[in-house]
């Protein structure tokens, strides 16, 4: 089995958990550039729902974005600056990122005298090795760190190189909108439960396993942002089947089955009976989730049809 392709979703949905900081090369600016959109309608990332009291708008977030992500099309900035509140996974304002870089440290870092070698392979050591010289780094920059951790950073620093930023995210852009016009923001989950969540997960993986997504990490490093170049244009073209393609597990595996499952199918439900909760009062909520969570047959959007909700995807005029 693939390692790589099993235990890459893992980390991609810590960065976009985490928000760390994150220009792409040629290939991924071309494929996230706006070209093949430009000209006539196309659909958005964006759905109305409607069917009770009240109405929402389901917009699928990109959560590390680059400068040329904005302005976003007013069709989108419209539909906020109409609402009444913002629904994001997180509200900002309980965010502490001194209590976030803390916990990830004491759950990410060896203790004791142990350190990172004791824990990979030789194959893994060679090209972690490799990869700290050619990117002028200390020998000793991630001696501390476990092996998920010391991957969750190199590819971190790779999606930085290409220009990728969590405050660059669309969450950050209208938490931002948001504050400056006053309008009330709604977390649907809270920082500690979503880092708990992802700490469980890392916290399953052997050694082994870890080695592996390491090592896999510092042989891919540009994977990272060309996933992310190809879900932004997935977001631009409105593009749902692409999106929920490119939010599959592909692996097969009865664990990374079990990782989706927690991750995103149990999560989707239970945002999804939060926002029945906002249709049966009479305001409307501009709602910010990751776009993968809109997606596929145990998205979001599928959810509230199943529901008896009408849920349209809008378009650009």
């Amino acid at each position: 089995m693939n390692c790589h392709r099993r235990l890459c979703s893992v980390a991609r949905l810590a960065f976009a958990f985490l928000a760390l900081q994150l220009c792409p090369p040629d290939d991924v600016a071309a494929a996230a550039a706006p070209a093949d959109v430009a000209a006539g309608h196309h659909n958005l990332f964006l759905w109305r729902v409607t069917g009770g009291k009240g109405t929402v708008l389901l917009l699928g977030s990109v959560h590390l974005g680059s400068a040329d992500l904005f302005p976003l099309p007013e069709e989108i900035e419209q539909a906020f600056r109409g609402a009444d509140y913002l629904v994001e996974e997180v509200d900002p304002k309980q965010r502490d990122p001194v209590a976030a870089r803390q916990f990830w440290l004491a759950h990410g870092r060896y203790t004791g005298g142990d350190r990172l070698e004791n824990h990979i392979s030789e194959n893994t050591k060679m090209a972690l090795s490799i990869y700290l010289q050619l990117t002028e780094r200390p020998t000793t920059a991630f001696s501390l760190a476990k092996p998920w951790l010391a991957s969750l950073l190199i590819n971190n620093q790779g999606l930085q190189r290409y220009g990728f930023s969590g405050k660059q995210g669309m969450d950050n852009h209208f938490a931002n909108e948001a504050a400056a016009s006053r309008k009330p923001i709604i977390g649907l989950e809270t920082p500690d439960y979503q880092m708990n969540l992802l700490y469980w997960r890392f916290s399953t993986l052997s050694d082994e396993e870890q080695d592996k997504m390491l090592l896999s990490t510092i042989l891919h490093s540009q994977n990272g942002a060309r996933h992310l170049g190809a879900i932004i244009q997935a977001w631009r073209n409105g593009d749902a089947a692409a999106m929920a393609a490119l939010n599959a597990d592909h692996s097969g595996d009865p664990q990374s089955q079990l990782y989706f499952d927690e991750i995103f199918k149990k999560r989707n439900l239970r945002m999804a009976q939060q926002i029945q909760v906002y249709l049966n009062t009479p305001y409307t909520y501009f709602v910010v989730v990751g776009a993968g969570h809109l997606v596929g047959s145990t998205g979001i959007v599928g959810l509230l049809q199943e529901q008896g909700y009408r849920v349209d995807q809008l378009t650009t005029r």
